[in-house]
């Protein structure tokens, strides 16, 4: 009987040992060694930038600023001290260009500039709207039509 008693114990040793949970650093009795810790660390920020990459307004390398414009996006278009609403009609990645209806039959088209305007130069066309995250995106036009 008492080895019996014995192989029961251990069997439940097993089992319990199986659905125990995972090990946490400093709290179950176990150490992560350093190398351990900083791999972890290393694939975390590379899950976090590429989620960054992907969402829009994201600082991606290969991330083109027209992306975030699409058929239907809702814009302010700032152009010296006028301020008029809009809605995105046509974005030409190729040419760096989008179309923006401001009045039933009124159109404007705007090319993307590669570097903020400068200071002494003619004032850019700042084209405003609210990304996904709910965060004031603006972006330097020049007027094409």
């Amino acid at each position: 009987m008492r080895m019996l008693a014995v192989l029961f114990a251990l069997f439940l040793g097993f089992v319990s040992a199986a659905y125990a949970q995972p090990p946490i650093h400093g709290v179950t009795g176990t150490i992560a060694t350093d190398g351990t810790i900083e791999a972890e660390h290393k694939a975390a920020h590379k899950v976090a930038e590429g989620v960054k990459k992907i969402l829009p307004g994201g600082k991606g390398s290969t991330q083109n600023p027209l992306d975030a414009f699409t058929d239907g996006l809702k814009v302010v278009v700032r152009d010296g001290d006028d301020s008029t609403e809009g809605v995105v009609i046509d974005v030409n990645r190729s040419r760096q260009q989008i179309t923006i209806r401001i009045a039933p039959r009124k159109t404007q088209t705007l090319r993307l500039l590669s570097q903020p305007a400068a200071a002494d130069g003619p004032s850019p066309v700042v084209v405003s709207y609210t990304d996904l995250a709910g965060a004031r995106v603006s972006r330097d036009f020049k007027r094409v039509s």
